[in-house]
Formats: C-alpha cells, structure tokens, sequence
C-alpha cells in the first residue's frame, strides 16, 4: 500500500515508520512531507485532499492542548478516512519513554528514576492510559531524565546547550534506540494514543 507520511521532525519521521513497520510489510513511503507544527495546521485542508488519492499518515504532538479529540475538530472537520491523523500526548517522546524497561536499558537509567503511566481523560467517559510528566516530556527527557543515565556520552548528547531546546546530538541519539530498541508492544501498555494510532494505521490494510 502507497502512503504518504507528514512529520514534524526526523524523531517523528522514525516513529512512524518503525509504525509503518510494525503493523505490515506492505506499506510503501511515497515520499516524506516535513512540517513543523505550525506548518501542519496550516497545511491540514492540503493533506485532507491528498489523501483522497492515497492515505496520509500524520504525526503531531498535543503539545500544549489538553485534549486530542477537541485539538483534532478545531483543525479539520470532514476529514477524509484516508487521512490517518495521529496525535501523540503529550508528544512523540512520550511514546518512546512508553516502552518504560527498554527506555531504561537502552539509555542505563534505573528503572526507578523512570515516569510511569497513569490514567488521564482526553474528551470521553473512559479514562485513558498516558504518561505522566509535570512538564513537557521532551524537555523532561533532555533535562531531568538523561542527567539520571549512567553514560556519560548519552548524557553529552540529550543534554541541552545554553539557549538550546535539544541536545547537540539528539537525532542520532535518539533514531538507533527507534529503529533498533523501541518496543511498540510494551509502549502501548502505557500509551492508548500510540496503540490508537496503530489501530488506525491497521484498519487501512
């Protein structure tokens, strides 16, 4: 099956193809539509009809907003069914800290100083399984977390710079634990917005 992909980073990219991945070895990458947040929900109508030729699979996180379901309906009504439009909260790091023993063992953090899952609401009756964070989970990955790694290299490549926002080498960091390490079974446990995108991503097949 053709798909298109729309990212807002090459971490996202990586997540949904290890998805892509997971769920068959039938699907085939058209090509990559890169788009910062900003640019997703400028571009949202554009990917709606895109889709109607072959699906488009988009990864953003909530960021910010409190909730997935309200989030999606202020960015687009009469979504096409081909425009699988995914939602990570609170955002893509999240997902892979989900995979909390091989997050741990692949970083050599104790399993002890991981967050844990808790149950939130996102908009409906049933409660939902996320991660809790007290802050944004990226930049409690880049400035709380990595500090508790016993490497000392992972912690010169997550650990932010001055000024910065990620650390210096966060991508290849970041993409061999994805392609090679990440546990999308064990993360959905603890994550019902990734195990909702691969619902949707299976439902195309």
């Amino acid at each position: 099956m053709k798909v298109y992909i729309v990212s807002e980073d090459a971490v996202t990219s990586a997540i949904i193809k290890k998805i892509l991945a997971h769920c068959s070895d039938s699907f085939e990458i058209i090509i990559e539509l890169p788009a910062r947040g900003g640019q997703i929900k400028n571009k949202i109508q554009e990917f709606n009809k895109l889709s109607k030729h072959h699906p488009v699979i988009l990864l953003t996180d909530l960021d910010s907003d409190t909730c997935a379901p309200i989030l999606l309906n202020r960015l687009i009504q009469n979504k096409n069914d081909k425009f699988i439009f995914n939602i990570a909260v609170d955002e893509a790091e999240a997902w892979l800290m989900a995979d909390i023993e091989g997050f741990a063992s692949y970083f050599k953090i104790k399993i002890t100083d991981m967050p844990f899952s808790h149950q939130t609401k996102q908009g409906g009756r049933k409660p939902l399984t996320e991660m809790y964070f007290a802050c944004k989970s990226s930049w409690y990955l880049t400035n709380e977390l990595i500090k508790k790694s016993k490497s000392a290299e992972y912690i010169r490549q997550l650990t932010p710079k001055p000024g910065a926002s990620k650390g210096p080498e966060y991508n290849s960091c970041m993409l061999p634990f994805i392609e090679n390490a990440w546990d999308i079974e064990n993360a959905c446990q603890n994550s019902d917005s990734l195990s909702r995108m691969i619902a949707r991503v299976r439902k195309l097949l």
